[in-house]
């Protein structure tokens, strides 16, 4: 729409909505199509893909709508989205509209109370608050801390994003490994990456370690949303499954959206002992990761989904 329509800065917002909202749709079924049609043995390595494949589409748009504008106007940077229709073609030929359960679920008998929300879906959906507020700290601020720090040019701090992004595809490969050999621990990990990927870039300025934080920031992203729909697809029965990803799916954008409205305040508070927004954000993830920790929010998660 923005192709025909480009000149009102309210109906780019409608459009950036409605692009968040089929966003949020598509990462809340494909979840769901992936609970009940693989069985738990499979579901930790597909969802980690999910989340390989969701930053190779990243990268596309990213590099390809750069491209395009470059071409000659901002608005080509829309063309990218006929992508769309191709990834729609993919999924009405190979997605069966009525796939058959094939999942080994364990829970078949609690279906039939329906939907039955418990503790964790409000437990997950709080600790990807947390990842979300902590992820959005780089997209927010490391194009200006770069520029501002005089450590790149303005071209290469938009890189750091694309590096992202390729740090969360090459983790999504191994999310399955990660999960099945540290099954109480891998959210803990995550924050833990967070907070040592940030504490590196708040305190080494040069160009390079940036890069490489950022590298990491992307794939504790990656392990921490390639794990958080995995562990809510065995601690619900399948009658719940949709309803808890939708909780989670929307709480943890809310993480998104507050991040400068907490992260910058708390950064303006500390920035008297010489804290700047990385450093600040890395000690807070090793806080959470602590306590997530100390919690043992995945540990007895775990142990629900084996006693049900």
């Amino acid at each position: 729409m923005p192709l025909v329509y480009n000149t009102s800065f309210a109906f780019l917002l409608i459009c950036s909505c409605l692009v968040g909202l089929g966003q949020g749709s598509c990462t809340n079924l494909s979840q769901v199509l992936i609970s009940q049609m693989l069985p738990k043995a499979e579901r930790q390595s597909t969802m980690g893909l999910t989340t390989t494949f969701t930053n190779i589409g990243g990268i596309v748009f990213i590099m390809g709508g750069g491209q395009l504008a470059a071409q000659s106007s901002w608005v080509n940077n829309y063309w990218i989205y006929l992508f769309s229709f191709l990834v729609l073609l993919v999924v009405l030929l190979l997605v069966p509209m009525h796939p058959k359960d094939v999942s080994d679920h364990d829970d078949n008998e609690a279906d039939d109370g329906g939907i039955q929300l418990n503790k964790y879906v409000w437990y997950s959906a709080g600790w990807g608050f947390g990842v979300m507020l902590l992820n959005n700290v780089l997209n927010n601020n490391i194009s200006l801390f770069i520029t501002e720090e005089h450590m790149g040019s303005t071209a290469q701090a938009a890189l750091t994003s694309t590096i992202s992004l390729i740090g969360g595809m090459l983790c999504g490969l191994i999310v399955g490994v990660i999960g099945k050999r540290f099954k109480n621990s891998t959210i803990f990990i995550a924050y833990l990456v967070y907070g040592l990927s940030y504490l590196l870039i708040g305190y080494v300025h040069t160009l390079l370690f940036a890069f490489i934080g950022s590298f990491f920031v992307g794939a504790a992203m990656s392990i921490a949303m390639g794990q958080f729909p995995y562990l809510l697809s065995i601690s619900v029965n399948k009658s719940t499954m949709s309803m808890a990803l939708g909780i989670f799916v929307a709480v943890y954008s809310v993480g998104g959206v507050v991040s400068p409205f907490v992260v910058n305040p708390l950064t303006s508070l500390l920035s008297g002992m010489g804290m700047n927004v990385f450093i600040v954000s890395g000690f807070l993830a090793l806080i959470l990761g602590v306590i997530v920790l100390l919690g043992r929010y995945q540990q007895n998660l775990v142990r629900h989904a084996e006693g049900k």
